[in-house]
């Protein structure tokens, strides 16, 4: 069944019909998201590194010694995901793995010396491209656009933590 032209205008929604489907909220942030996404992935590839690689090295750096299970979960990467991310990390001697005293079964992820030092750099460089994102908007209207979009976030069913590709890898087919 085809659809009428006042379906396909969007006459059916006085908002989209003053402001155009361009102006939607949901248009806006997928533009923004996937711009951002495509920038800082340049950011961090610098450094080999993909995005859910500085992720990881970005967590672990933030506990001594957080199991891998436990930083999966805090990212709502797939424990199959996770090995694959760890493996690599671990190949490029950026990440090492150690059974946990007391529970061999649990791994232990920890940060090498060239993983904290790669990890501190593609910190810096992650830190300028913030602050261009965050050129001519204030301390205030950032608050609250954060604050705004974690309760779309939350709208949407997104943990605040979680990875946009889920760890994946995967990125949106145009």
């Amino acid at each position: 069944m085809a659809q009428s032209d006042s379906e396909i205008s969007g006459d059916g929604d006085p908002w989209v019909h003053e402001h155009g489907a361009h102006n939607s909220l949901g248009f806006t942030l997928s533009q923004l998201g996937l711009e951002t996404a495509r920038q800082f992935s340049a950011v961090v590839g610098a450094f080999g590194l993909e995005p859910r690689d500085f992720a990881v090295l970005y967590a672990i750096s933030q506990s001594e010694g957080p199991s891998q299970q436990g930083v999966g979960e805090r990212l709502s990467i797939p424990a199959s995901s996770m090995v694959a991310i760890v493996d690599r990390l671990e190949a490029g001697s950026l990440v090492e793995r150690r059974a946990r005293v007391g529970d061999r079964r649990t791994r232990t992820l920890h940060l090498t010396a060239a993983g904290r030092r790669i990890l501190g750099r593609a910190l810096k460089s992650a830190a300028r491209q913030e602050a261009k994102i965050n050129q001519g908007i204030s301390s205030d209207e950032r608050k609250l656009l954060l604050a705004t979009l974690w309760r779309i976030g939350a709208n949407l069913g997104i943990p605040t933590t979680a990875l946009p590709d889920r760890g994946t890898g995967e990125r949106p087919s145009y």
